[in-house]
Order: structure tokens, then C-alpha cells, then sequence
């Protein structure tokens, strides 16, 4: 008697049958858990580069909070002196800082306050170098600094003069000798001893500018005026008496930029405006003087900077990461039916046991399932050991849509090949067309909605649920219109076939057209993936664009170069540098009053000379439009060009400084002289008739010839004005922008997103092949028995997915373009490109083209990978595995 093995038998015997498809689908899941792991980690410490950014490009004297207030804090006019006049004020700045909420108390740093006489003159008994001394009361200076001679100022009765140290810097360059008295309006002031920082807390030497050298300021006649700080002694101000009216309180706190990370920089900006917003009072002596202390800093914009573009870097490869994903479950549910063919004849032989499709169902998905929580696990585990941390819910939603679709795509196969098995006509399942187009229009009126919502949004993307089923939207779409397309497709060349001879190119068709539900995986990668690609490409040139044009907008020329005032020397030197075809300078820049009926507000105005301006711009990208009208100099109203901004604030009826303009060009483009929004320029004859004396000429612009390296030339330059000159480029701009970490972490997504989906659809064409190949290897089997040759495998194996990947190219390319006028056009760029205004969407043809043949070819190899395959199946292997499958 035969005994017959059990049903656990028999499915654990298939369970072990096919080892490397097992493999395949645990690895592949682990892969792809792996790298959604490591993606939100990378992109956390990437917003928190450019967070980071963004506080670097703030000089480091003016990160701290800064607050000045008129007399000095706690202290009464003509009341009694103090000893510890700083106590009070430190205490209470104290207090406010240790009362601010976390995380924002752990980045201010200690508080520091001093007292201020403003800078003036002091004059001594011999010529010395014309200066401004600020002379400041500071309670560190002792803690921050060394006695190099002579001593520390005393506290001094103020009617018989003060003592004052110097740096020694400052006291050289000053030829101020110790024991030396000079006048301070009246006011004798003694330099006791010199000091130089002890290298502790240089940030505070810093924030007194000029106490270390004096800094020099240029007069409109060209002199030179050294700016230094003296130090009084810190109790000093207890015994001032009517001189305090002549003082200010002048504070700040450091800020430890290092501890704000992108997750706390937008709660820290919030409390830090919080914190500015309301003054800190420091005492009460001051009576109506005592406004309190109104701290501010540039920190909390670029914080938020920092944040938005963190937010756009989100969005963005959120977008991108939604691409390789939809693929990605392509790939594994056509590897669940691969699996599913391999348990068809298991599956029959329990189902003929009396198993209900209930339990196959759990049987064959519950072993799916089991493969797909060990790759899981893999990809979790080994992502928490390469990132240093756990998995956060949105890798392990990632992971748990990766195990369910291999298993609901075994047991829905299977079943579905035993109940059309179990007909008993055998016939095809009745079509309803209206299902399928109930189907299409459901998808596309949600692709319409979610459109429509994206491009109501106010320049701001958020990643959520709308965002995120943008993609897959677009490439069921896609997907759709290729469906519908190829079949018209295929019975057209099927007709064709027919009038001609040709074996080949009438099977192709005929075999394409039998199955065409299975080219839905394959066109739906291809969608995808093209449009991923384009995306990419499309979002790249954009920002890209927008970079190289802003920065053309703020250098005005090939090279600019700006100085606290240019002499008439160093001008004619600029234009004898080789390479230097043009050069033109800022003649003037004022603030004006601009007037019109009923608005009364401050323009700027800026004077060239307009023809010499014309010619540093020619040809420039980003020229600003300099009308010949510009030069007039007759008439009774002054020709400008103005800003947008500004006509949208004062309208008609303009006039600057009492004088009526005319507006003969207008722009809503920056210029290269300054980041002020309402403006007017005027050509350098009119500056008197528009009100403007004396003016200061302090930038200039150089057109490089052609042959000449702009780089060289602008060095040259550089080197002929003087160390305070500032000369820049257009590409030194271009470079200090993109070297931004989220520019270059978005480059990087794109780009892997990219390549990613072009694996996973070589992978997802492959795989649709070898789950033909059984068929396909019979059918050829026939045909070299009727005297096919061999080895011409190659035109049959095209015919089966190359109608539907040709079709999916352009709508690929529809969708990508799709994708990138909702993403780009409802994405705020301007912090990307350095601009004010956002980049227009910029689609390069033959970066286009690349992408699009890139996936050509990649779909190209995978078909030839899947023909190799086909030549290794004997013919009677094929009839043997098809009969074993029947």
C-alpha cells in the first residue's frame, strides 16, 4: 500500500523547493529596509548641515544678541556713587536668561554688559592721527585681558579728567604714549597703561570693534580716521554724575550656535523672538530713561533660512524616495507571483485534499510573510547599526508595505489560477469594461485633486499623505494611458503583419496582446522611473539656473569690487589690468525721501553713469535696463529707472527729494548695488538735480575681455586696490552657494533616487520576462521543430515588453514634467538660489534626452539579460516544466 505524505508535508517539502527565489525576496526586502533606515537620519543630519550653514554665514561678532539703551543701567543722574555698579544689571541679565525655556536657556551663553561714552575726537598737545575713541567701562577686562605696561585705570573724580588703557595696537597707531593727557571736549583723558588680549572670551574684543587695532574710516574727502576703544575703569560710572548723559549701557549674549540642531531650530527661532520682543530691565534708577534693554540678532532669520530650506530638502526627496519605493513593490510582488507559479502545483494538490482557498491563503502567505519579517529585520537591525540609533516609525511603515505586498501577491495568484482552473468551461473570466473605467476615473480625478491642492499652497510643501500620493498618481496614470495605448498599438502591427510575410512580426504582436496584464508591472516601473529621472533633472537645472542667475543679480558684472571709498587713482589703475574690457562705478548711494500723494517713505538712490554702466553690461545675463533716456539732462522731471516694489508703493506722482521723476524702465530684478527693494537710479548728470551732494563713489565693475579669465583678472584687481577691497566673481557666488550641505544632499538624493530606479526597473523587466519564459521557451521549442533557427530568441523576447517600455518612455516623460510643474512650481526655491524671487522652471532638452536614453538603454540590457536566460532553457526542459505547471 503507497502511503501518501501529508499536507504539512507537502508543504514544507515546497517551501524548501525553491531556496533562491526565498533568498531573493529576503534579501531584496532587507536592501530596501535598509536603505529606508538610512535615509531619515542622513537627511536629519543634512537639514542640520544647512542649519549650521546658514549661522556660518553670519560673521561671528554678529551672531550674539546686542541690546544699547541711553545711560548706564541702574544709575541715577547726580545721585550717590556706587562701588558695584554692575552686579545689578549682570544679576538681572542673568535671570533672564536662566528663566527662558529649554532648549533655547542652553544656547545663550553668559550675559555681558558695559558702559558707553560714544566716540569722539581726542586731541592731544601735538599733531597726532585724526581719530574717534569709545571710551567703555567693562567689568571683564581684567578677567580677559594683560597689563603689558604701565596699570589699570583708577576710579577718578570726572571734574579732574579719566584714566584710560589702550591696546598696544591701538596705542601705536594712535602715538599715544603711557602718562600721555589728551582733550576729550574738555574732558582730559589720562592713557595709564597699555593691554592685549589674554585668549580669553575674544569673542568680547570682538564685539567692541576697534579694541584690539583701530579700524579705519574713509572721509568723502579721502582722509583717514582711526576708530579705537579705550577702557575706562568699570566703577567709574558710579561717580559720573552729569556726564551720564553722555553714556549708553551696551549689552550681549553669546550664543553656542553648535548646540541647535534642525529638529530644535525652528522652536529656538520662536523663543528667540519671543525673547527680543519684550525688553529686559536691567534697573530702575534710570526713571524715564530707562527703556529697558531690546535685545536683537540676525540668528533667528537664518534659523529660519535654515529651516525652510531643511523643510524644501524633505519635500523634495520625499517626492524622489516615493518613486524607488512604488518600484520597489513592482519588483517584490513580481517576485510573490514568481513564487506563487513555483507553489501553483503544491497549491492544487491540498486544494484537491478538500483545503478551502482560506486556508491556502494563510498557508501560502503566512510562509511570504515569514521571509519577508527576516528581511525586515535584517535591513532594520543593520540600518540601527550603521545610523546609531533606532528605527523610527517610518522606516518600520516602510518595512511592514514591503513584507505585505509579496505576501498578498502569492496567495491572490494562486488563487485566482484555481478558480479559473475550476470553471468548468475553462472559459475567461466575463469582462466588465465599466469596472476598469470606474477604476481609470477614480485615479485620475485624485490625481486632478491632489494637483489641484498642491498649487493651492502658498510656496511652502509639507510632507504629508497629499504630497507623498502625488507620485504614485501620476504614474498610475501614466500607467493607465500606456495600457489603453498599447493594445490600439499592437492591433495595428498586428494588422500590418498580416499583409506581409514574416514569422516574427506576426507572433510578436499576437503574444503581446495575449497577455498584456502582465506588461502592467513593467510599464508602471517605466512610468515611474522616467519620471522620477526627469524630475530629477528638471529640479536640478532649476536650482541650478536660479543660483547662476542670482548670482549674475548681485555681482552686476563679470567683477565687482566694493570699498569704503574709491579714488579716482585706483579707478584709472582698474582699467589698465589686462583682461579689464569695461569699468563703470556706483557714483552714488543715498536715502532719499520719496514722496507721492498721501506715502511719505525712504528710497534709495543710486547715480552711474549710464553709458559706461551699458557697456560693463553688455551681453551680461541679468543686465539691468538702462534706457538711453536715462542721460537726460533737460526737462522739468528727472528720468529713473525704478523697482517694482517701489511703484507698488507710491504709484503715480512720484517725486525724491522734492523733485518729480519720470519712470523711463522699470524691473523687479535686485541690483548689484545693495539689497534694498525700493529704489530709483538716476545717471550720474542728474545727481544734483535729484538732490544728492557730496556722494561717495563705492563699488566698481569690471566687463573681463574675451580669452581672459575672470578669476585671474579679479585677483589682479584685487591686488591693486588694497586689502579693503572686497572683489568677487559670479562663479566665487555660484560656488559659496552651492556648497550650501542641503544643495548638495538633494543632489546626491536625486541622483540615487535615479539610479535606484533604474535598477529596479531593469530588475522589474527581467523579472517579467523569466515569468514568461516557460511559455516563451515551449513556443520556441515548436518553432525549431518546424526549422527555426536557434539563437534568434532575441526578436521574440522584444516583442513581449518592448511595445509597452516604448510607449511608457514619453508618457514617462509627461509624468516626470507633471511632477516637476507641482513639486518645483508649489516649492518655494528662493532659499536655495540666494534669490528674491523664484526660479522659473528650467527643462535642459539634452539632460532630458541623457535621462531618457539612459533608461532605454538600461531596459535594452535587461531584455538581453532575460534572452540569455531564455537560450539556457532546453526545449524539453520547457515542455516538461509547462506540463508539470498545466
Amino acid at each position: 500500500m503507497t502511503r501518501h505524505p501529508g499536507t504539512p508535508a507537502v508543504v514544507l517539502r515546497t517551501a524548501l523547493t525553491t531556496p533562491l527565489l526565498s533568498a531573493f525576496l529576503v534579501l531584496a526586502i532587507a536592501a530596501m529596509t535598509l536603505a529606508g533606515a538610512l535615509v531619515p537620519p542622513l537627511i536629519d543630519a543634512a537639514r542640520t548641515a544647512t542649519v549650521q550653514h546658514q549661522i556660518r554665514d553670519i560673521p561671528e561678532i554678529g551672531r550674539p544678541l546686542t541690546a544699547a539703551q541711553s545711560w548706564i543701567a541702574g544709575l541715577q543722574r547726580g545721585g550717590p556713587g556706587k562701588t558695584d555698579v554692575w552686579s545689578e544689571p549682570l544679576a538681572a541679565l542673568q535671570a533672564q536668561r536662566d528663566r527662558q525655556p529649554e532648549p533655547l536657556r542652553s544656547v545663550l551663553g553668559t550675559p555681558r554688559a558695559v558702559g558707553d561714552f560714544r566716540a569722539i575726537e581726542l586731541q592731544g598737545d601735538r599733531k597726532t592721527p585724526r581719530n574717534a575713541v569709545r571710551l567703555i567701562m567693562d567689568p571683564g577686562l581684567e578677567q580677559r585681558s594683560r597689563l603689558v605696561q604701565g596699570a589699570y585705570p583708577r576710579v577718578t573724580d570726572p571734574a579732574e579728567g579719566i584714566e584710560i588703557v589702550l591696546s598696544d595696537q591701538a596705542a601705536a597707531e594712535l602715538d599715544w604714549n603711557v602718562g600721555e593727557v589728551r582733550d576729550r571736549q574738555g574732558l582730559p583723558v589720562t592713557l595709564t597703561g597699555l593691554v592685549a588680549p589674554s585668549g580669553a572670551d575674544d569673542l568680547d574684543w570682538d564685539m567692541l570693534v576697534g579694541s584690539r587695532a583701530p579700524t579705519v574710516q574713509y572721509t568723502p574727502m579721502g582722509d583717514t580716521i582711526l576708530q579705537t576703544v579705550g577702557f575706562m575703569a568699570p566703577d567709574e560710572a558710579g561717580v559720573l554724575g552729569d556726564l551720564l548723559t553722555q553714556s549708553a549701557t551696551f549689552a550681549w549674549i553669546p550664543l553656542d550656535v553648535s548646540r541647535i540642531p534642525a529638529r530644535d531650530a525652528a522652536t529656538v527661532s520662536t523663543q528667540l523672538r519671543l525673547f527680543m520682543a519684550n525688553p529686559v530691565h536691567v534697573g530702575s534708577g534710570g526713571g524715564f530713561h530707562d527703556d529697558g534693554l531690546q535685545f536683537s540678532s540676525p540668528l533667528a532669520d537664518a534659523l529660519d533660512r535654515g529651516v525652510a530650506r531643511g523643510s524644501a530638502l524633505v519635500a523634495v526627496v520625499s517626492v524622489a524616495a516615493v518613486g524607488p519605493l512604488t518600484v520597489a513593490a513592482v519588483v517584490l510582488a513580481l517576485a510573490g507571483r514568481q513564487l506563487a507559479l513555483r507553489r501553483r502545483r503544491a497549491a492544487s494538490l491540498v486544494r484537491a485534499r478538500g483545503a478551502s482557498l482560506v486556508q491556502l491563503c494563510v498557508v501560502l502567505g503566512g510562509e511570504t510573510l515569514v521571509l519577508g519579517i527576516l528581511g525586515a529585520a535584517i535591513g532594520i537591525a543593520a540600518g540601527a547599526a550603521l545610523s546609531s540609533g533606532g528605527p523610527d516609525a517610518l522606516t518600520v511603515f516602510v518595512a511592514a508595505v514591503l513584507v505585505l505586498v509579496p505576501t498578498c501577491a502569492v496567495p491572490f495568484t494562486i488563487v485566482a489560477g484555481l478558480r479559473r482552473a475550476e470553471r468548468r468551461d475553462g472559459a475567461a473570466p466575463r469582462q466588465r469594461p465599466w469596472t476598469r473605467l470606474v477604476a481609470e476615473a477614480v485615479v485620475v480625478a485624485l490625481a486632478v485633486g491632489v494637483a489641484v491642492v498642491l498649487r493651492s499652497r502658498d510656496g511652502a510643501l509639507r510632507v504629508d499623505p497629499v504630497l507623498l500620493a502625488m507620485p504614485v498618481l501620476i504614474g498610475a496614470v501614466g500607467t493607465a494611458a500606456v495600457l489603453r495605448l498599447l493594445p490600439l498599438v499592437l492591433e495595428a502591427l498586428l494588422r500590418a503583419a498580416r499583409r506581409r510575410s514574416g514569422l516574427i512580426s506576426l507572433l510578436g504582436p499576437a503574444r503581446a496582446l495575449r497577455d498584456a496584464a502582465l506588461r502592467t508591472a513593467p510599464a508602471l516601473a517605466a512610468v515611474i522611473g522616467i519620471a522620477v529621472a526627469v524630475f530629477a533633472v528638471s529640479f536640478a537645472a532649476t536650482v541650478s539656473d536660479g543660483i547662476d542667475r542670482t548670482a549674475r543679480d548681485a555681482t552686476g558684472a563679470d567683477i565687482a569690487a566694493s570699498m569704503p571709498f574709491f579714488e579716482d587713482a585706483q579707478t584709472a589703475a582698474a582699467r589698465k589690468i589686462p583682461g579689464v574690457e569695461a569699468v563703470a562705478t556706483l557714483d552714488a548711494d543715498e536715502i532719499g525721501q520719496g514722496a507721492s500723494e498721501g506715502v511719505t517713505d525712504r528710497v534709495r538712490v543710486y547715480a552711474v553713469d549710464r553709458d559706461a554702466f551699458a557697456r560693463v553690461q553688455q551681453g551680461f545675463d541679468g543686465a539691468l535696463p538702462l534706457p538711453a533716456s536715462l542721460t537726460e539732462t533737460s526737462g522739468g522731471s528727472i528720468p529713473v529707472v525704478a523697482s517694482e516694489q517701489l511703484l507698488a508703493r507710491f504709484g503715480e506722482g512720484l517725486t525724491v527729494n522734492g523733485h518729480a521723476v519720470r519712470v523711463v524702465a522699470h524691473t523687479a530684478q535686485r541690483t548689484p548695488f545693495g539689497n534694498t527693494e525700493r529704489w530709483v537710479i538716476v545717471d550720474r548728470g542728474n545727481i544734483d538735480r535729484i538732490g544728492v551732494a557730496s556722494p561717495l563713489i563705492t563699488k566698481l565693475f569690471a566687463a573681463v575681455a574675451p580669452g581672459h579669465d575672470p578669476r585671474t583678472v579679479s585677483k589682479e584687481l584685487a591686488a591693486r586696490l588694497g586689502e579693503t577691497a572686497t572683489v568677487t566673481t559670479a562663479d566665487q557666488l555660484i560656488a559659496q552657494t552651492t556648497s550650501d550641505p542641503a544643495s548638495s544632499a538633494l543632489r546626491v538624493a536625486l541622483m540615487v533616487a535615479a539610479a535606484i530606479v533604474a535598477v529596479l526597473l531593469a530588475v522589474a523587466v527581467l523579472q517579467t520576462l523569466l515569468l514568461g519564459a516557460v511559455a516563451r521557451a515551449r513556443l520556441l521549442a515548436l518553432l525549431r521543430a518546424v526549422g527555426y533557427p536557434r539563437r534568434r530568441e532575441l526578436p521574440l523576447v522584444a516583442w513581449e515588453v518592448g511595445p509597452a517600455l516604448v510607449i511608457a518612455l514619453p508618457v514617462g516623460v509627461a509624468s516626470g514634467l507633471a511632477m516637476s510643474w507641482l513639486v518645483i512650481g508649489a516649492l518655494d526655491l528662493r532659499g536655495f538660489t540666494g534669490g528674491e524671487t523664484a526660479p522659473a522652471l528650467s527643462l535642459p532638452p539634452v539632460w532630458l534626452a541623457a535621462a531618457v536614453l539612459g533608461f532605454a538603454a538600461i531596459t535594452a540590457a535587461a531584455v538581453l539579460l532575460a534572452t540569455a536566460a531564455a537560450m539556457r532553457l532546453r526545449s524539453a526542459d520547457a515542455i516538461r516544466v509547462s506540463d508539470d505547471e498545466g
